[in-house]
């Protein structure tokens, strides 16, 4: 063998490598993290960018993308051919779960061993180059270059005299996006989004009372993460209801399994499952039985003082904070602070009163001096930040940080009130009593019977046992229709209702000073039965 012809064969192994090497390293495109939306309800929206060259780029399907929500997006200018799914055998890297996945990890690197053998368990040590696992013998070539062999299951002690490896690459299988490109492309960027579950925040809120008519609110957000590891990414988190229509559907194009073929009717409300969804109820998704329906609706559903901000914008119906660049790992809890403000807020004393006497069906008042009705403390907070309150628990401590309550604070807008109730005032009582007034001799037929009008005078005796002036927020419902009341409270009437009595109620918003009584009154009419 000639020298020339020794370089060129070097040269040709040396090709053969690299091209092995490359093959083993284009099994998937790295993806990198962009951005991660994450909701309340245990969902989020990640993107991920890779650069690919070639025809053919391959990348990770992820486990259990939602219905709809998984996309590959390229630029313009090289567009997309198709994308095939499939499960595939790749290259992964991964930690050491095992000793035999240790001593691979750390292949080519000089290790001592202890081992038995022998009917006795004689022990024995040996020391070499690492070359190989196979069929569960260890392979040790020694310092003279000869092959010693070992059972995995003899192997008492082991150690390395190099710096070990602390991951390795082996074969795994998965499901692949083989995304084929119309042209020949050169670090194209490519764009992976889609929602999946797994990961969501929880909100929670701090109140310390500080100065007469202000407060320190802070919120803090919990992040649970128990989907996938998350490294140096954009970290958003979404305030609002976003329409997910198939719920936790998963985008059949990661099953591997036939999704079609069901028959039936639609079910008008499906379960939503990983498997039995997919596969029995799927198609019928897309079927154009299910047409649109449009129905009217008259209701409605109705110095510890510091300031931060994390930043935040309004987008169309939802509100996010940004994070900002975030690791999260998989299977942890991290929480984060969002913000703290100082913001104005009023003492409050409530109490609602309900139809007590309902006289529309008792037709008669039961006069009862022991019944007291419950009044509550609490704060009413208006939301002076420049983003909205999102419904989560609330801790309340005085200004000596001394536990005062535990409540929840409603979503509210910027600009709104919001009530967080802190205690019984048990030195605020409230009573009350109804006297009939007139009965109409006048008869109204409905439904073939006939009613008769009842009108009736009810009071309300305020007591304040405290010394401190007071605000009394008194709210009293009737079945019934409120015609009168004193003291300047508002009357509110349903704007439609079916029958003779509708639900009315009445508001007052009482000053009441220091060890003060005062009575406040109201009138309504309400029809009763008469006989047919």
């Amino acid at each position: 063998m000639n020298k020339k012809f020794i370089i060129s064969l070097t040269t040709v192994l040396s090709l053969v490598l690299l091209f092995i090497c490359q093959m083993a390293s284009a099994q998937t495109n790295e993806l990198k993290t962009l951005q991660v939306n994450i909701f309340k309800n245990g969902t989020y929206f990640i993107s991920k960018e890779a650069k690919a060259s070639g025809d053919v780029a391959k990348f990770p399907v992820p486990p259990g993308p939602l219905q709809s929500t998984f996309w590959i997006y390229t630029t313009k200018d090289n567009k997309i051919n198709r994308i095939d799914v499939l499960t595939d055998t790749v290259k992964v890297s991964r930690k050491p779960a095992s000793l035999s996945d240790y001593i691979i990890a750390n292949k080519g690197k000089k290790a001592s061993i202890t081992y038995t053998f022998g009917q006795g368990s004689m022990n024995s040590t040996a020391s070499g180059v690492i070359k190989d696992i196979s069929f569960n013998m260890l392979k040790l070539e020694d310092i003279a270059g000869k092959t010693v062999l070992v059972n995995m299951q003899n192997v008492l002690e082991f150690s390395l005299s190099e710096k070990e490896n602390s991951k390795f690459t082996t074969d795994s299988t998965m499901r692949i996006a083989k995304v084929y490109f119309k042209q020949t492309v050169a670090d194209e960027p490519i764009l992976l989004s889609y929602m999946s579950s797994g990961i969501q925040w929880l909100p929670s809120y701090s109140i310390r009372l500080s100065d007469a008519g202000k407060l320190q609110l802070e919120m803090k957000a919990l992040i649970e993460n128990y989907s996938e590891g998350i490294l140096n990414a954009d970290v958003v988190l979404t305030v609002g209801k976003p329409q997910m229509l198939y719920g936790a559907a998963i985008d059949p194009i990661v099953n591997d399994y036939f999704s079609g073929g069901g028959s039936g009717g639609y079910t008008a409300n499906p379960v939503y499952n990983y498997g039995a969804f997919a596969q029995s109820t799927a198609p019928m998704m897309y079927d154009n039985s299910i047409v649109s329906e449009e129905k009217s609706y008259d209701g409605y559903a109705g110095d510890l003082n510091y300031t931060y901000n994390t930043e935040g914008e309004k987008t169309n119906d939802l509100y996010i904070y940004k994070l900002g660049k975030v690791s999260l790992p998989k299977n942890t809890k991290s929480s984060f602070s969002i913000f703290s403000s100082s913001i104005p807020y009023e003492d409050l004393y409530e109490v609602n009163i309900n139809d007590y006497v309902n006289f529309y069906s008792t037709q008669s008042i039961q006069k009862n001096d022991d019944r007291y009705f419950e009044v509550y403390h609490s704060l009413r907070i208006t939301n002076a930040t420049n983003f909205p309150f999102t419904t989560a628990p609330v801790f309340v401590q005085d200004e000596k940080l001394n536990p005062l309550a535990q409540d929840q604070i409603k979503y509210t807008p910027k600009g709104s009130k919001v009530k967080v109730q802190l205690s019984k005032a048990v030195d605020v009582q409230v009573k009350g009593d109804e006297t009939e007034l007139s009965r109409s001799e006048n008869l109204k037929k409905f439904n073939n019977s006939q009613y008769r009008k009842v009108t009736i005078k009810g009071v309300v005796h305020l007591e304040n046992l405290q010394d401190k002036n007071i605000t009394l927020n008194v709210t009293k419902a009737i079945m019934g229709e409120i015609t009168e009341v004193s003291d300047g409270g508002v009357i509110t009437k349903p704007g439609k209702f079916t029958g003779l009595n509708p639900n009315t109620s009445s508001e007052w918003n009482i000053e009441l000073s220091g060890n003060q009584k005062k009575d406040i009154t109201y009138t309504y009419d309400v029809w009763i039965y008469a006989g047919n």
